[in-house]
């Protein structure tokens, strides 16, 4: 291995991966308020992931994989971005609603067709037919939800009681 400033390279970017993911997924979820709290508990995170040696070698394991399935987020996200869709802006009507069904259909297709080009089997689940009926149910059921949820517009456009 080769050793930058003392330290080995596979614990170094095993620390700033874990740091990255996890100090992106707090910023996102927003479940820290405080910025530098989200900071230090990621740095403590990543440090006790990068001394935990199964930890390391599984994810050296999976790297090349994980580099390309974050390539996707980062590439979903800012689309997400582009179309206005994740800050709220033009995504509260039913173009949004396209558009993410739209994004999902491509997401699940490529998905699909790389489970079926690997032969993936995913334990507990199967193998890809297990996974698409899973989530086309859980999709149909999360369409079923928002209705429910929904609003009951009247002929002009404003509100009115269920029945």
């Amino acid at each position: 291995m080769v050793i930058i400033f003392g330290i080995e390279e596979q614990l170094l970017i095993t620390f700033l991966f874990v740091l990255a993911v996890v100090f992106g997924a707090l910023r996102i979820s927003n479940v820290l308020k405080s910025q530098p709290a989200s900071f230090l508990l990621s740095i403590a995170i990543a440090a006790f992931a990068a001394m935990y040696q199964p930890f390391t070698t599984t994810l050296w394991t999976y790297m090349p994989s994980l580099t390309w399935f974050f390539i996707i987020v980062f590439l979903v996200a800012f689309v997400f971005e582009m179309f206005g869709i994740r800050k709220g802006g033009a995504g509260n009507g039913p173009e949004a609603m396209v558009v993410n069904a739209a994004i999902l259909l491509v997401l699940l297709t490529v998905g699909w067709r790389i489970a079926k080009t690997f032969n993936i089997v995913i334990p507990y689940i199967g193998d890809s037919q297990n996974l698409l009926f899973l989530i086309g149910f859980i999709f149909i059921i999360s369409i079923f939800w928002s209705a429910m949820k929904g609003e009951v517009k009247g002929p002009l456009g404003q509100p009115q009681p269920r029945k």
